[in-house]
């Protein structure tokens, strides 16, 4: 083991009477009743303990670290958004929550799973598009989904080609 004055021994850190052992690997602590993964607990490097006192590896299947995992990643790609299409954040929770954003837009911002056959039904509408577009047309590219049961419709386009328009709309 390694110690800020030297090396101590074999699985002690620190000097005197108060000595830690080293517990970086181990058992996943998740609740292995709840756990979707097969083969739980799983062994290695563990996290820093949750507000429930247990420490996690990486990839647990656990509800709460499911649901850190899957705020984490919607919180990422809400900053991506936001930061791309140059909305202000105000007050201290202004990058997490939308409806903080400042801009012209309220903006609400899905991730994971459930956009899935958003992007799917988006892309082969594009790719539809590309292939019958004339040379030369440099217009973005617009999808509006028309469910039946309403005569409202869903306008959907590209982050990017989102971003170029409020540019122009701003200039």
């Amino acid at each position: 083991m390694f110690h800020r004055h030297g090396v101590s021994g074999p699985d002690r850190i620190g000097t005197g009477s108060t000595q830690m052992t080293d517990e970086r690997k181990g058992d996943c602590q998740g609740n292995q009743d709840k756990c979707n993964l097969d083969g739980c607990p799983k062994f290695g490097t563990l996290g820093k303990a949750g507000r429930d006192g247990n420490r996690r590896i990486k990839g647990c299947g656990d509800p709460v670290a499911r649901g850190k995992r899957n705020r984490t990643k919607g919180d990422n790609k809400a900053r991506r958004a936001r930061k791309k299409l140059g909305l202000a954040a105000t007050g201290k929770a202004g990058t997490r929550h939308e409806e903080h954003w400042g801009g012209m837009f309220r903006v609400e911002v899905k991730a994971g799973a459930q956009v899935g056959p958003i992007w799917t039904r988006f892309s082969s509408a594009r790719a539809q598009s590309e292939a019958s577009k004339a040379y030369g047309d440099i217009r973005p590219f617009i999808m509006i989904a028309m469910p039946d049961g309403t005569s409202e419709g869903i306008v959907l386009l590209g982050l990017q080609d989102l971003a170029d328009l409020v540019s122009l709309i701003q200039t």
